[in-house]
């Protein structure tokens, strides 16, 4: 067996993972998770109040097929998105949010990202980059559950983003176990609806809401916000979240999966998920050994980066 003598920055790099991985778990027992976890049996019990009430006068209806388990249900998803203005990203970029505490040291970006135009959805977005190396490491999607919890309200600004709201409600502190000091991470306001993302009064938006629309929306926000942001493209990329987004976060891993086999090459470089496991949201053991998996791919990406 050969031992290896850890070095400064390799001692640096495992406090910092091992504080990461121990935020991630602390999610689910958060106070701001309470709200989530309320809004969750809510709208788990009123579905299935609503399902068993379509089967009761609907007994000869059988239910269609499982979209979730054949790539051909994802065909219709666009593989390219037009390219954006060249200052697009300009135009997002944010010189200092409202009390803004002074000597950040990190870029920051929000804008609406339009996921379809024929209907009128709109996703809003905030992104941090890492202080440090931004270009050497991964990119993170950020979904809050509920379903209907702000993922710049909870996630962002009361969780895991690199600022806090101060008791005055009107200046920020730092947060120095900010998910943004390890990756680059995208808090997404999803679906539409949701913060200050929206869509327009149509039946298209009305009747079609659900789980499959939000995958969808969220692949093809990630399509058009990987040509805003093209320095992203190809970067070693997670999704994770809480409460909900234990839906929310396989869903879409399915389907970025699904459309990378359909046309046989990688739109998006997916290498894991991670759920906070709330009771609500867990059914079995299997998605916490999924999550574990993957956050060990993280870990070991983070070990690649770090110096020799």
């Amino acid at each position: 067996m050969i031992f290896h003598k850890i070095t400064k920055s390799e001692a640096n790099m495992i406090r910092h993972t091992i504080t990461f991985f121990l935020l991630l778990l602390l999610l689910s027992a958060s106070p701001t998770d309470a709200s989530q976890e309320d809004q969750l049996m809510r709208f788990i019990e009123s579905t299935a109040k609503k399902r068993q009430a379509d089967r009761v006068s609907n007994p000869d209806v059988t239910e269609g097929p499982d979209p979730w388990a054949d790539a051909s249900s994802f065909s219709h998803l666009p593989t390219r998105c037009p390219i954006p203005l060249a200052s697009a990203k300009a135009a997002d970029k944010i010189t200092a949010l409202p009390g803004q505490p002074p000597r950040v040291n990190f870029d920051q970006y929000a804008g609406y990202v339009t996921v379809n135009e024929e209907y009128g959805r709109e996703l809003f977005y905030y992104f941090v980059e890492a202080p440090y190396e931004a270009a050497s490491k991964p990119l993170i999607l950020w979904l809050n559950g509920g379903p209907g919890c702000s993922s710049l309200g909870y996630g962002a600004m009361m969780e895991l983003g690199p600022f806090r709201v101060n008791p005055d409600g009107k200046t920020l502190r730092r947060n120095k176990h900010a998910w943004n000091n390890l990756a680059n991470v995208i808090f997404l306001e999803s679906p539409t609806g949701v913060g200050f993302s929206y869509a327009s009064n149509n039946s298209d938006n009305i009747n079609k809401r659900g789980d499959q629309r939000t995958a969808e929306d969220t692949f093809v926000f990630l399509l058009n916000w990987l040509e805003r942001f093209p320095e992203y493209k190809g970067r070693d990329f997670y999704i994770a979240g809480e409460s909900y987004g234990g839906h929310y976060v396989p869903q879409l891993a399915t389907v970025i999966t699904f459309m990378s086999e359909l046309h046989r090459t990688t739109f998006i470089n997916l290498h894991g998920i991670f759920v906070s496991l709330s009771h609500a949201t867990l059914q079995n053991y299997c998605v916490f050994a999924v999550a574990m998996h993957m956050y060990v791919s993280f870990v070991l990406h983070l070990g690649r980066q770090s110096d020799p």
